[in-house]
């Protein structure tokens, strides 16, 4: 709901959508016309663009590409042709910093103030524990200090990250996920709330405040509290209406166009790659962890006992795992739980 994908305005809204536009147009008090038809670049096309000279400046925050991304080699070959690589992030060092021009420190979630938001709609506010250390700022304060610089500075005249939401919440009027009846002070008095949250169910909407959440300052009451004007567990749609203009429904036909490279005999076996319950990522932040560590100390490539057996693999036996572009030895893990021709490694 937030927007932040290439394709995307807050609020649910397409780019490609010109009435969507211009409504996000008229709350940011832009020109019709000033936000561009074009979507962004996706991740992998930002790559792309780097090796065809199209992207002059890459900005890069809280991820770690040299690692997440497919086809290392070429990420990591386009990544040392940016002309200008910014790498915000909490932590460091980390495999992209190595090709940043500037490094800009970043607050993690437990020293900055701010909203999240769950699968199941239910806006939380997190308060600050701890003061960032040295000179790492919140997101936020980042890229508004930037868009100062540039001279939009009436545009990015946020005070705390309150109004950061307050601003936020504005896009979501009469949006599937309406939130304009939460603000920071609204969630720490009430506690997580679900949206869609209209002003009307509050007689209120959202708005800046004064302060951003002291450190410390208990935000949360007590466990069993529940808002009498959103119950939790709110389920939508129960009563079959959508939000189409009919209120009727939609359902997509699609074909699938199979995998992008479908086994063959000389590599028979689908890779797929993801994370463990003591790892996230690319172990920028739980990789520094000794305890989390110690769950999974060493990387490992799982197989279908029916699969190793053919191979005659072993439990723990080191085994060679080539691709179309590189190859790695993983030690073998041998289970059932992953379906005969695939095979995983975590991330």
């Amino acid at each position: 709901e937030a927007g932040g994908l290439a394709h995307l305005l807050p609020g649910y809204r397409l780019v490609k959508n010109p009435q969507h536009r211009a409504e996000v147009e008229e709350v940011w008090g832009l020109k019709r016309g000033q936000i561009s038809p074009n979507p962004g670049l996706t991740a992998w096309d930002m790559i792309t663009g780097l090796e065809d000279g199209i992207v002059g400046l890459l900005w890069i925050a809280a991820t770690n590409p040299a690692v997440s991304m497919p086809d290392l080699e070429r990420t990591k070959a386009a990544l040392m042709r940016s002309p200008f690589t910014i790498y915000q992030d909490a932590y460091y060092p980390t495999e992209t910093a190595t090709y940043a021009h500037v490094l800009l420190p970043a607050a993690q979630w437990s020293e900055k103030t701010g909203v999240m938001t769950n699968s199941e709609r239910t806006v939380t506010l997190c308060p600050a524990f701890r003061r960032p250390p040295g000179e790492a700022k919140a997101d936020w304060e980042i890229f508004a200090e930037v868009g100062r610089r540039l001279g939009f500075v009436g545009e990015f005249a946020f005070a705390n990250s309150a109004e950061v939401f307050a601003e936020f919440v504005k896009l979501t009027r009469d949006r599937p996920c309406d939130m304009t009846g939460l603000s920071h002070e609204q969630l720490r008095s009430q506690g997580p709330t679900q949206w869609p949250h209209p002003a009307e169910e509050m007689g209120r909407t959202g708005d800046g405040e004064k302060e951003d959440g002291e450190i410390g300052r208990p935000t949360t009451p007590p466990p069993h509290h529940k808002s009498p004007s959103t119950p939790s567990s709110k389920r939508l749609y129960t009563n079959l209406r959508f939000h189409t203009p009919d209120g009727r429904a939609r359902f997509g036909a699609y074909h699938s166009r199979g995998l992008a490279e479908p086994p063959d005999p000389d590599y028979p076996f689908v890779l797929t790659t993801g994370r463990l319950y003591g790892h996230w990522h690319t172990l920028t932040r739980t990789g520094r962890i000794e305890k989390t560590r110690q769950m999974h100390p060493e990387p490992f490539i799982e197989i279908h006992p029916c699969d190793a057996a053919r191979l005659e693999i072993t439990d723990n036996q080191l085994v060679e795992v080539r691709s179309r572009r590189s190859k790695t030895f993983f030690p073998a893990k041998i289970t059932k739980a992953i379906a005969p021709g695939t095979v995983f490694v975590p991330m």
